[in-house]
């Protein structure tokens, strides 16, 4: 899972010998650390909230993957105890039933949360204070997940155990001013916490993970990254600080001198890397809000389709009809979009890419064709990287419908049964509007297009930031070499430069 703020953390570090060197030692550390701090005043904090054995310090292990926390104590100090995880945050708070005053210390630490993790056991879905501070965090704008952790086997356990929570949620939700659409916004992901650590501890045991409802929440935990814009916008701004205070002044410095002055050819080849990084990124964001809004157009046929199938065959069937035809126009989509940036270069490299892409053993060439899934093979590639204006990815039609698979394995596990619940609940239509029965019902249903949804878009999400990051990469690749090339003969100054140059580059991809 990446991390920007480590990455930015990194990047400060691999650039910090030049800009010591031009800035000097005592000016260039305090700038450093000074961006640091800020770089950890942005870091996501993630509260896990909970009665103190509901499973929260296994879930931490689990995350983590070492056994780090401990399991089964009970809390006798008010702390609260932090864990780095990818460069999150996790806050794991005392026990809600500890016998210990922790209060004060819990909120004094929400004031600097972001999103929260509360956890409930199966048997204890229905634990007041639990609910009863969820709903608070509600009030106070906090995104929310919740564990169920259990010992369930089948999945229709899980279904019935997954129903119960969110018919509590919505029984209680009016008690608190708290809307139905926000309701539909919550994650409830049953999870057998002990499981999921096993999972983590057997080197990443892909069955055990999937098994133990931990793939699903790192997915959930991810989606929600990648969809929130006001961390990106937190991101964006956090870049702009460090490369204006960390970049600009030894890049105008060097810029200034008369023995750093960079010819035409490389001026142009640099800006043509920084507009392929740059349309790289944009690419990525522009196939999300293409998916989101395909997806958008279909989602009332997921809903007939999850409302009117009698089986599971039928059911999987159904869905992938509905989303071929999204594939297809992604397809184009980035054959078109991928083509336009590729006219769009001043400089040529042809030479560069042919030699790129030359001899029977070539890791730029296996780089690709293993970035894409290998759904083409090396010749294919090859002759699509060679294209300009008329470009055409190889081999992408028959991956849509292999990557999918059974959408259901990944979707809530209430989609299982969301039919059945859906045809009880449609009994008692002519009931209010605001029956608790006919509410849940429609949750429901609003969460099962959504899980569809989410794990199409993750899916195309995926293929298409492969796609793009492939075959605009290798042109970036073949660009820094035609730039090393036409650098060979220049001074000490002039490499400093453009190694600085590259830095800020690499600055501006750094993303979710």
């Amino acid at each position: 899972m990446r991390n920007p703020f480590i990455d930015i953390k990194q990047n400060l570090l691999d650039s910090k010998e030049r800009v010591i060197n031009y800035q000097g030692s005592d000016l260039a550390n305090q700038i450093h650390d000074e961006l640091n701090k800020k770089v950890d005043d942005q870091v996501l904090q993630i509260m896990l909230y909970g009665a103190y054995n509901a499973g929260k310090s296994t879930f931490v292990n689990a995350l983590i993957g070492e056994e780090c926390a401990n399991v089964g104590e009970i809390p006798t100090t008010d702390s609260v105890d932090t864990f780095d995880w990818n460069g999150y945050r996790l806050l794991d708070t005392p026990g809600v039933n500890a016998p210990i005053d922790h209060e004060e210390t819990t909120i004094a630490q929400i004031k600097r949360t972001h999103v929260m993790v509360f956890f409930i056991r199966d048997g204890d879905q229905d634990t007041k204070d639990v609910y009863e501070r969820l709903f608070n965090m509600l009030n106070l704008g906090k995104h929310i997940f919740i564990v169920l952790n259990h010992q369930l086997a089948s999945e229709e356990d899980k279904a019935t155990a997954h129903q119960k929570v969110l018919q509590i949620l919505v029984k209680l939700a009016p008690q608190y001013g708290v809307s139905d659409e926000t309701i539909q916004q919550i994650k409830v992901i049953p999870m057998n916490t002990q499981t999921a650590l096993k999972g983590r501890l057997k080197n990443d045991h892909a069955k055990l993970l999937e098994h133990s409802g931990y793939s699903h929440f790192i997915e959930a935990f991810i989606d929600w990254l990648k969809d929130k814009d006001s961390k990106d916008s937190h991101l964006a701004g956090l870049k702009s600080t460090v490369k204006e205070l960390w970049y600009k002044p030894v890049i105008e410095q060097l810029s200034s001198r008369d023995d750093c002055h960079l010819d035409s050819e490389l001026n142009m080849a640099r800006d043509d890397k920084t507009m392929l990084s740059s349309r790289q990124r944009a690419l990525t964001s522009e196939s999300r809000n293409f998916l989101n809004h395909e997806l958008t157009l279909i989602k009332s046929d997921i809903s007939n389709v999850l409302q009117n199938s009698s089986n599971q065959a039928q059911l999987d069937s159904a869905i992938q009809s509905a989303v071929d035809p999204i594939g297809d126009k992604l397809e184009q989509w980035l054959n078109d979009k991928i083509g336009e940036v590729s006219s769009s270069m001043r400089v040529s490299i042809s030479h560069e890419m042919e030699q790129l892409l030359s001899g029977n053993n070539n890791k730029y060439l296996d780089m690709g064709v293993e970035g894409l899934g290998k759904i083409a093979n090396a010749d294919n590639i090859k002759g699509a990287l060679l294209q300009g204006r008329k470009f055409k990815i190889p081999g992408l039609k028959g991956r849509w419908e292999t990557t999918l698979g059974k959408w259901a394995g990944k979707a809530a596990v209430v989609v299982q049964v969301i039919t059945a619940l859906y045809d009880l609940y449609k009994s008692n239509s002519e009931e209010k509007a605001e029956n608790e029965r006919n509410r849940n019902a429609s949750i429901q249903l609003y969460q099962a297009v959504e899980d569809v949804c989410a794990t199409v878009k993750r899916e195309y999400g995926d293929i298409s930031e492969q796609v793009i990051t492939q075959m605009i990469g290798l042109r970036i690749q073949a660009l820094d070499d035609k730039i090393a090339k036409l650098t060979t003969e220049q001074g000490e100054y002039q490499k400093d430069y453009q190694a600085l140059l590259d830095c800020q580059a690499d600055l501006e991809q750094i993303n979710y």
